[in-house]
């Protein structure tokens, strides 16, 4: 019987998972819940989403129990699985929504540890932005730099509401696809790439 992660060696444990032994799974999973918890809190600042998160990655691993016996870095294995999970999670809500959901980058980026990504990101940003057509640039600039709404925009440049939204959605996406090529942060850059405010002017 598996009593506890301590008593086993991991790679033990997964072979035992590998096998479909459900008790040896739970002693994996007690031991990686609390690690994989704090990571997608941290990141999604939502603890129903990050348990539900937790589930689906658990459940992940046990679909693909077979490739767990003889693995030589599990956790890394994790750490993958959670980085794909929180990526995936993180789009579904910036895609869903028609304007940017409120600020939250300062307090998810606040520890001294995020400044050196912080500030390179900040920089790949504004050579991306200029990588923009003129007017595109314009209206991505008013909206992000000078947080004005979508009307103010139009109002100021003489365009429809439509035009700014059609403007901005399109900046989004070459942005988005602009930082995963020259930026190995794309959670990071997703989460900034949706809220209105966040670089200084």
């Amino acid at each position: 019987m598996v009593e506890n992660f301590s008593s086993y060696q991991e790679n033990d444990l997964l072979m035992l998972v590998g096998a479909g032994d459900e008790r040896a799974f739970s002693a994996i999973v007690a031991h990686y819940t609390p690690i994989i918890y704090a990571q997608l809190l941290l990141y999604l600042k939502h603890a129903q989403r990050a348990e539900e998160a937790v589930q689906d990655i658990f459940m992940s691993i046990w679909r693909n129990r077979e490739k767990l016996p003889g693995m030589e870095n599990f956790p890394g294995y994790v750490y993958v699985i959670t980085r794909n999970k929180v990526q995936t999670i993180i789009k579904e809500k910036v895609l869903s929504v028609a304007e940017p959901p409120p600020d939250l980058l300062r307090a998810q980026l606040a520890g001294p540890e995020s400044a050196v990504q912080l500030k390179e990101l900040q920089q790949a940003v504004f050579k991306g932005i200029d990588r923009l057509p003129a007017r595109r640039k314009e209206v991505f600039t008013l909206s992000r730099l000078e947080n004005l709404t979508y009307e103010e925009i139009g109002e100021r440049l003489g365009i429809s509401r439509n035009a700014v939204k059609q403007h901005i959605t399109e900046a989004m996406v070459f942005l988005r696809h602009y930082l995963k090529k020259e930026l190995d942060v794309i959670v990071i850059a997703l989460i900034w790439l949706s809220l209105p405010g966040a670089w200084p002017v």
